[in-house]
């Protein structure tokens, strides 16, 4: 589940005032999130990783398409799945989709602390052809390449579904994250897949929360929270650059 509001704000002011001067070089509309690597880092995600490319559904990205943040979030976004793509072998990529199997959300308890979560988007994201629950029209699933989509209905990247079980099965041993929003999806799951000795990058540009004129809550948790796991926390510059470096990727 997401951090307390308690912690987030006594990270929100140190993270605000971190000097934009430091940073790699690119600027993540409308505050710069500062990497946990230097900017000249040759690190790799060697061979054995997979990208998790998470809930970038259209009833979340739809929601903050229409803001120069959340533009600049698609394209990040969609520039590094396409750039996996081009590799020969392809890494493995996961997709996420949140959706619930009928208008009852059996999934959910009704008494749980998720119910709320899963009341406020209606009916949109009801049954595997819902269309608010369908992958972004900008980010591509090739699945002649071995993309993989993964239903989920927690905030979890692998609740309700295999993906623990791919991840161990495929020998991984290093996940990148890139996902709509930082304090849900990649909070859950940068945590989890860290308590479960994975490798973990998140990378900064690819990852936006909603409504996305918040970025104090977001730069809380790329700079103050997820540095602490520690997980390393990376600009879209960084990330396509170890992608060059790294494979030839098995799974």
């Amino acid at each position: 589940m997401r951090p307390s509001t308690l912690l987030l704000a006594s990270l929100t002011s140190t993270a605000l005032a971190q000097n934009a001067s430091t940073t790699p070089g690119y600027d993540n509309y409308p505050t710069a999130i500062a990497s946990t690597l230097p900017a000249n880092s040759n690190f790799t995600f060697g061979r054995h990783y997979a990208l998790l490319n998470l809930d970038l559904i259209n009833a979340l990205v739809g929601s903050v398409a229409p803001s120069p943040a959340g533009q600049a979030f698609i394209n990040n976004t969609a520039t590094f799945i396409n750039a996996a793509h081009a590799l020969n072998p392809p890494p493995l990529q996961i997709f996420t989709r949140i959706y619930f199997a009928n208008a009852r959300k059996p999934e959910v308890n009704p008494n749980g602390g998720f119910a709320t979560v899963a009341a406020s988007t209606g009916n949109a994201l009801v049954g595997a052809n819902s269309t608010g629950s369908m992958v972004y029209p900008a980010f591509t699933v090739d699945a002649a390449a071995g993309d993989l989509t993964l239903q989920k209905t927690r905030y979890y990247a692998g609740a309700g579904n295999a993906l623990e079980q791919i991840l161990e099965s495929q020998g991984i041993d290093t996940v990148v994250l890139s996902g709509i929003r930082t304090s849900g999806v990649i909070l859950s799951t940068a945590y989890r897949l860290f308590d479960l000795d994975y490798k973990v990058y998140v990378i900064a540009n690819n990852t936006i929360e909603t409504p996305p004129d918040t970025p104090g809550i977001n730069a809380a948790i790329l700079e103050g929270v997820l540095p602490k796991l520690p997980a390393n926390v990376i600009t879209i510059e960084q990330a396509l650059g170890a992608l060059k470096r790294s494979g030839p990727a098995v799974y």
